[in-house]
């Protein structure tokens, strides 16, 4: 007679066995399966991995501004012009069914995404999957499947030799944010209450970069640029990103997506990389989001010395690599109604925790506002000014009780040398 033990066991090695076998015969069958479960889903299937569209997932509560009311000021409120895409199937979507959106950090093969729109369990997300089957696990009766296309290494070499020219070109024809037709950057420094973009490393200016719309491959022209170049932890270059502005600067450009990162070789993967605004090392390493958040956050903390790094998006959070030299780390997170933004936070938090480190999060102290999706660190900077900013109680709480973890480690490693 079976014991509890064996028949639970037992049973594991089935459903491991029924969930096997489905990812097995819904390889170059995912678009067609999650397009039928999920409505919306089939615009991104038919966009491709490098076009981002309106995300089936969630509404993420809102849209976030994407140009300012005048221009002219500051710290005037912007109308929102459109909701800037957020969600686009991964590179393996026919292999693996996996997403990417801002609204979920965890959608990394279809069955994911399917809880994620419907929140519900791995198992109710499995069976929805058989029930769309006619209650089967094998795909024999279905027509075939989209077949999956073999990368070739010389069309993978070639590609990786355009890509390679283009990031060199846009990099090596940028200008220092000193020089004196960087004023549309400066404007948009100003206008995002940041004030100078001098002494930033690895941001810079383009005055005229062109633009293609992803969606149609309309050119639409070339329009000044902030350009931010994306490294791992060794320095290694991987892409830049950008952002386009408007011809002044004081807003971004009028275009679908004023924010673009590029495409990087196949063999510079960006996961764990991150824009190092600033170039020296320190014990302590601050780190935020997006690059206004980031540049914000840092004008809070620069009288202490600490560097800061964005890692450009939540999932880039999320998937840091921290150097050696960080013993101690603060995530500036963001405050998203969808979660991913403060899931993040915590995710990176606790990973440096798991290494030794000492680890925490700040989030911005207010509440997003109606309307919005969420609100950063430059929002707080924008409504308050950066020294109104640096006295909010939480920030000096923080620095408080980091000068005095500083002053421990000095003592106790004085006394290790003493000892050795």
């Amino acid at each position: 007679m079976k014991t509890k033990e064996e028949a639970r066991r037992q049973a594991y090695e089935r459903e491991r066995e029924i969930t096997n076998t489905l990812l097995r015969n819904l390889r170059g069958r995912w678009g067609e399966v999650l397009s039928a479960l999920i409505p919306g889903l089939q615009a991104a299937v038919d966009a491709g991995h490098r076009k981002k569209v309106q995300c089936p997932i969630s509404d993420h509560g809102g849209g976030k501004r994407t140009s300012s009311a005048s221009g002219n000021t500051p710290h005037a409120s912007a109308p929102r012009r459109r909701v800037e895409p957020d969600f686009r199937i991964a590179k393996d979507f026919d292999s693996t069914g996996g997403c990417h959106c801002t609204c979920n950090n965890e959608m990394g093969n279809g069955f994911r995404v399917l809880m994620a729109r419907f929140g519900c369990s791995f198992m109710e997300a499995k069976q929805m999957v058989i029930d769309h089957l006619g209650g089967r696990i094998t795909t024999n009766h279905l027509p075939p499947p989209t077949p999956i296309k073999t990368p070739n290494k010389e069309e993978i070499a070639q590609q990786d030799a355009l890509i390679r020219t283009r990031l060199e070109r846009t990099w090596n024809t940028t200008l220092s944010p000193s020089d004196a037709r960087s004023e549309p950057m400066r404007n948009w420094f100003e206008a995002r209450g940041l004030g100078s973009p001098q002494g930033l490393s690895n941001l810079r200016f383009h005055p005229a970069l062109p633009y293609v719309d992803y969606d149609t491959g309309e050119y639409l022209g070339k329009f000044p640029a902030q350009v931010a170049l994306l490294q791992h932890i060794d320095g290694t270059p991987v892409t830049v990103h950008r952002t386009y502005l408007s011809p002044d600067g004081r807003r971004k450009a009028d275009v679908p997506m004023a924010r673009k990162a590029e495409s990087h070789t196949s063999d510079r993967d960006p996961s764990g990389a991150a824009v190092h605004l600033d170039r020296h090392t320190h014990r302590v390493l601050a780190v935020g989001e997006g690059l206004e958040s980031s540049i914000a956050a840092r004008r809070l903390v620069e009288d202490l010395g600490i560097p800061m790094w964005s890692t450009l998006d939540a999932n880039g959070m999320r998937n840091l690599i921290l150097p050696d030299w960080a013993e101690i780390l603060i995530v500036f997170g963001d405050r998203d109604r969808a979660m991913a933004g403060q899931a993040s936070s915590y995710q990176l938090v606790e990973a440096a925790r798991k290494t030794g480190r000492r680890a925490t999060a700040l989030l911005p102290p207010f509440a997003i506002p109606e309307g919005e999706k969420s609100i950063d660190w430059n929002d707080v900077v924008m409504t308050m000014g950066v020294e109104a900013a640096r006295a909010i109680m939480q920030l000096q709480q923080w620095r408080s009780r980091l000068k005095q973890v500083l002053r421990e480690t000095e003592r106790l490693n004085s006394r290790r040398q003493v000892q050795a």
